[in-house]
Protein backbone atom coordinates (compact mmCIF):
# COMPACT_ATOMS: atom_id res chain seq x y z
CA UNK A 1 0.00 0.00 0.00
CA UNK A 2 1.02 2.90 -1.28
CA UNK A 3 -0.45 6.47 0.58
CA UNK A 4 0.45 10.13 1.04
CA UNK A 5 -1.15 9.89 4.30
CA UNK A 6 0.33 8.43 7.59
CA UNK A 7 1.56 4.97 8.58
CA UNK A 8 -0.74 4.61 11.55
CA UNK A 9 -3.82 5.71 9.82
CA UNK A 10 -3.27 3.35 6.95
CA UNK A 11 -2.66 0.70 8.94
CA UNK A 12 -5.86 0.69 10.78
CA UNK A 13 -7.81 1.30 7.67
CA UNK A 14 -6.41 -1.42 5.89
CA UNK A 15 -6.43 -4.08 9.26
CA UNK A 16 -10.15 -2.97 9.16
CA UNK A 17 -11.52 -3.24 5.83
CA UNK A 18 -9.55 -6.52 4.75
CA UNK A 19 -9.46 -8.31 8.24
CA UNK A 20 -5.67 -9.43 10.18
CA UNK A 21 -5.44 -12.13 7.50
CA UNK A 22 -5.40 -10.20 4.89
CA UNK A 23 -3.36 -7.36 6.63
CA UNK A 24 -0.33 -9.48 7.73
CA UNK A 25 0.51 -9.67 3.51
CA UNK A 26 0.32 -6.12 3.08
CA UNK A 27 3.75 -3.75 3.28
CA UNK A 28 2.94 -0.33 3.45
CA UNK A 29 5.04 2.75 2.11
CA UNK A 30 3.80 6.22 3.50
CA UNK A 31 4.17 9.74 2.79
CA UNK A 32 5.81 9.91 6.38
CA UNK A 33 8.93 8.15 4.97
CA UNK A 34 9.63 9.98 1.85
CA UNK A 35 11.00 13.50 1.23
CA UNK A 36 8.47 14.13 -1.42
CA UNK A 37 5.09 13.30 -1.44
CA UNK A 38 2.97 12.40 -4.55
CA UNK A 39 2.09 13.65 -7.41
CA UNK A 40 6.24 13.14 -6.93
CA UNK A 41 7.16 9.49 -7.80
CA UNK A 42 9.35 8.64 -3.98
CA UNK A 43 6.74 6.01 -2.66
CA UNK A 44 6.29 4.27 -5.73
CA UNK A 45 10.17 4.13 -5.96
CA UNK A 46 10.70 2.78 -2.71
CA UNK A 47 7.79 0.48 -2.69
CA UNK A 48 9.62 -1.44 -5.74
CA UNK A 49 13.25 -1.14 -4.28
CA UNK A 50 12.07 -2.27 -1.16
CA UNK A 51 9.95 -5.12 -2.72
CA UNK A 52 12.91 -6.03 -5.43
CA UNK A 53 10.93 -5.17 -8.23
CA UNK A 54 11.43 -3.38 -11.29
CA UNK A 55 8.77 -0.95 -12.25
CA UNK A 56 8.53 -2.59 -15.48
CA UNK A 57 6.53 -5.26 -13.10
CA UNK A 58 4.32 -3.00 -11.43
CA UNK A 59 0.88 -2.21 -12.05
CA UNK A 60 -0.43 1.10 -9.57
CA UNK A 61 -4.14 1.07 -8.71
CA UNK A 62 -4.70 4.80 -7.91
CA UNK A 63 -8.15 7.06 -7.16
CA UNK A 64 -6.37 9.93 -7.88
CA UNK A 65 -4.79 12.63 -10.35
CA UNK A 66 -1.57 13.22 -8.20
CA UNK A 67 -1.61 9.56 -7.48
CA UNK A 68 -1.99 8.49 -11.48
CA UNK A 69 1.00 11.64 -11.98
CA UNK A 70 3.32 9.54 -9.38
CA UNK A 71 2.68 6.57 -10.56
CA UNK A 72 3.50 7.58 -14.25
CA UNK A 73 6.60 9.59 -12.79
CA UNK A 74 7.88 6.73 -11.26
CA UNK A 75 7.36 4.77 -15.00
CA UNK A 76 4.90 1.75 -13.76
CA UNK A 77 1.66 1.30 -14.99
CA UNK A 78 -1.33 2.83 -13.65
CA UNK A 79 -4.88 1.54 -13.64
CA UNK A 80 -7.24 4.67 -12.28
CA UNK A 81 -10.51 3.64 -10.46
CA UNK A 82 -12.55 7.02 -10.17
CA UNK A 83 -14.62 8.00 -7.12
CA UNK A 84 -16.66 10.49 -6.27
CA UNK A 85 -13.97 13.22 -4.70
CA UNK A 86 -11.79 12.32 -7.70
CA UNK A 87 -13.64 12.09 -10.83
CA UNK A 88 -12.97 15.28 -12.51
CA UNK A 89 -9.09 15.55 -12.00
CA UNK A 90 -6.60 14.93 -14.74
CA UNK A 91 -5.77 11.18 -15.66
CA UNK A 92 -3.76 11.92 -18.60
CA UNK A 93 -1.56 9.30 -18.89
CA UNK A 94 -3.45 6.32 -17.42
CA UNK A 95 -3.06 2.84 -18.89
CA UNK A 96 -6.91 2.26 -17.58
CA UNK A 97 -9.58 4.54 -16.23
CA UNK A 98 -12.57 2.78 -14.90
CA UNK A 99 -15.48 3.65 -12.55
CA UNK A 100 -15.02 1.00 -10.13
CA UNK A 101 -13.09 -2.24 -9.52
CA UNK A 102 -16.21 -4.12 -9.47
CA UNK A 103 -16.62 -7.56 -7.96
CA UNK A 104 -17.20 -10.83 -10.07
CA UNK A 105 -21.09 -11.76 -10.86
CA UNK A 106 -21.68 -8.16 -9.65
CA UNK A 107 -23.17 -7.13 -13.15
CA UNK A 108 -21.09 -4.15 -13.83
CA UNK A 109 -17.28 -3.78 -15.06
CA UNK A 110 -14.77 -6.16 -12.99
CA UNK A 111 -11.60 -5.66 -13.06
CA UNK A 112 -9.41 -9.36 -12.78
CA UNK A 113 -6.03 -9.84 -12.15
CA UNK A 114 -5.48 -10.90 -15.98
CA UNK A 115 -6.54 -6.92 -16.95
CA UNK A 116 -3.95 -5.86 -14.83
CA UNK A 117 -1.14 -8.01 -16.09
CA UNK A 118 -2.26 -6.73 -19.43
CA UNK A 119 -1.15 -2.94 -18.53
CA UNK A 120 2.29 -4.17 -18.50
Amino acid sequence: VCSTSNEAAVRTLVETLMGPERYARFSFFCGDVVPRKKPQPDVYNLAAQEMGLDKSECVVIEDSGIGNQAAKSAGMACLVTKSTYTEEEDFSGADRIVSELGEPGGGGECVMLADLRALL
